[in-house]
């Protein structure tokens, strides 16, 4: 903090972004500088870096809100794929070109496609640019980013484990990953405003910031346990905090908090480089930082473009990209674990860290030069061209118009299906997840653990139900709409009512097989043996009779909450159940 508070005034003083202060006094005072003088411990100095990430990434989902990033939607999703294929191929072309392995390539390409959400929106921030389209497409891109190294980075601790028997198997993690991001901003959805109206009810300032850390590092705690990024996590909860009534209260307590954690993460990553080896590795991490620089630029351009937006936009988009941070770090250290990449990956990768951090800011403001070097080397047919491809997807997005609050007819009936498959999910992931941290309390409380599983596999299946019965109620009028189209106009009325009869036995016998497979599986899953024994049946429907009572209800809730927080739908439309106001 001393380095970082001489820095900053420094930097200050000198109008410069006061980031790379930090980076600069972190290199200075760090464990490879003066002979490790003032700090020694590397591992402290990166698990300070990883809180301070936590807290930065929960801040921004604060600011932004999970509504503002849901209505920029499938764009940041291109966005973000056409830049991570372009710089991993890059990469790779790159490292074969200096003549390194094509494992080391790989993982180079891997630490180049990834750019620094702490140091893009704390630049975007101090500019005044965090809430504009740039800034939105930006942040939105940063989260696809942040997702995919999460899943690469498990790939190579796989591949990792290779040698000694391990696989890389990447479909679990990112259905694990799907699962946790719709899980985290439903219940939270469900759950966090409830609990900020709590801690607002009590009128004290320090039970609000710490009544949202706690959530921050709480659900971030849940990702970490997942095998998930923690800072993911914490985002994905500050967004559902942002789209409450107390965001700017929220927001106004946890800017110290931020910028204390901000100083902290910046100082730390500029600890982690060795300027030992800054000669021997400049040539080759100049040459890396160029290539990641022009090709970051021109793949988030790209890509921006091809989702309808004008060049300026997409000009602004691209130059704010280029900047690798945390992740490329962990990948990179992750490849330098690992026997088949070489050892130059690491150093190198933080070196053009470093190099990019310099020079990111003047490419950040330098959107119009670069922009006019972009118009000047374009012909001028191909600028026709352009220019019709944006109107063109422009006006097809604008032409999908906005969603209406109750569709109607088979997209609502889709929609319903969607829904309740979305919520039995989450209700079984959620017992699953509060039956294995029950089962540890209670061994370590000597308390029989099947009884826990027995009574969360009661509550789970309770729950259930309603959407199971709102799926048996869409399916049969899907079935019994498809009867009468296909067979009305070859049987009879007798006839047509016997095989809507026998689709809805058919409906109702393939629902009951899934509900009995779904229970068999959990009964695996929560390591629950016989459950017709007394004392685990009498447990089971205990569990179950409370909860029916309350079922109905937390069903409407959870519907309205996923398809207000993940459908966009201003109202519920979902399917009457028997209970709970429509």
């Amino acid at each position: 903090m001393v380095a970082a508070a001489a820095a900053l005034i420094v930097f200050r003083l000198i109008r410069q972004p006061p980031i790379l202060g930090y980076l600069l006094a972190g290199v200075l005072v760090g464990p490879f500088a003066l002979q490790g003088r003032f700090v020694k411990d590397t591992e402290t100095v990166s698990l300070v870096a990883e809180v301070g990430l936590v807290v930065l990434l929960f801040s921004i989902g604060v600011e932004f809100g999970w509504e503002r990033i849901r209505r920029v939607g499938f764009r940041v999703v291109v966005i973000g794929a056409v830049e991570i294929a372009a710089m991993m191929t890059l990469g790779y072309i790159v490292g074969r070109a200096l003549g390194w392995t094509p494992t080391t390539s790989v993982y180079l390409g891997a630490a180049m496609a990834f750019s620094s959400s702490a140091v893009l929106v704390q630049i975007m921030r101090e500019s005044g640019q965090l809430m504009t389209l740039r800034g939105q497409l930006v942040v939105g891109v940063l989260v696809v980013e942040d997702f995919v190294a999460v899943m690469l980075l498990a790939v190579f601790a796989g591949y990792a484990n290779q040698d000694s028997g391990g696989a890389v198997d990447v479909w679990p993690l990112v259905i694990k990953m799907i699962i946790f991001a719709i899980g985290a901003l439903v219940f939270g959805a469900l759950l966090a405003p409830r609990f900020m109206d709590l801690l607002d009810y009590l009128k004290s300032r320090e039970t609000l910031l710490i009544g949202s850390m706690g959530i921050c590092f709480g659900v971030g705690l849940l990702a970490h346990e997942m095998g998930l990024s923690a800072g993911a996590g914490a985002f994905l909860i500050g967004t559902v905090l942002g789209d409450t009534r107390h965001r700017d209260q929220v927001t106004r307590l946890i800017s110290p908090v931020r910028d204390v954690f901000a100083a902290l993460f910046f100082v730390s990553i500029g600890m982690l480089v060795n300027i030992a080896e800054i000669p021997e590795f400049f040539g080759v991490a100049l040459i890396v930082t160029g290539v990641l620089v022009a090709g970051k630029v021109v793949a988030a351009t790209i890509g921006t473009f091809l989702t309808g937006h004008d060049g300026e936009t997409a000009i602004k988009v691209g130059t704010a990209m280029p900047q690798p941070g945390e992740f490329s770090l962990a990948i990179a250290k992750a490849g330098s674990e690992h026997s088949a990449v070489g050892t130059q990956l690491y150093p190198v990768v933080t070196i053009s860290t470093l190099m990019a951090s310099f020079t990111y800011p003047l490419v950040f403001r330098s959107y119009r030069v670069i922009g006019r070097i972009f118009d000047w080397l374009m012909p001028g047919r191909v600028k026709v061209k352009a220019g019709i491809f944006t109107t063109t997807i422009a006006s097809a997005r604008r032409g999908m118009g906005p969603r209406q609050l109750a569709p109607h007819g088979f997209k609502r009936e889709i929609r319903s299906t969607a829904v309740s498959l979305g919520i039995i999910g989450l209700v079984v992931m959620a017992g699953v997840v509060i039956s294995n941290a029950g089962t540890r309390l209670a061994t370590d409380l000597g308390i029989s653990a099947e009884l826990i599983g027995v009574a969360t596999l009661g509550v789970v299946v309770t729950l259930a139900v309603p959407s199971g019965l709102v799926l048996w109620n869409v399916i049969r009028e899907l079935e019994t709409l498809y009867m009468r189209r296909v067979l009305a106009r070859f049987a009879g009325n007798t006839r047509l009512d016997v095989a809507e009869a026998i689709g809805t036995g058919l409906v109702s016998l393939l629902l009951l097989a899934s509900g009995v497979w779904l229970v068999t599986r959990l009964l695996d899953i929560m390591s629950i043996g016989d459950v017709t024994t007394p004392v685990p049946a009498l447990v089971m429907v205990l569990s179950a009779a409370v909860t029916a009572t309350l079922a109905s209800k937390v069903h409407w809730q959870m519907d309205r909450t996923f398809r207000r927080t993940l459908l966009g739908d201003a109202e519920p439309s979902g399917v009457d159940v028997g209970s709970g106001p429509e």
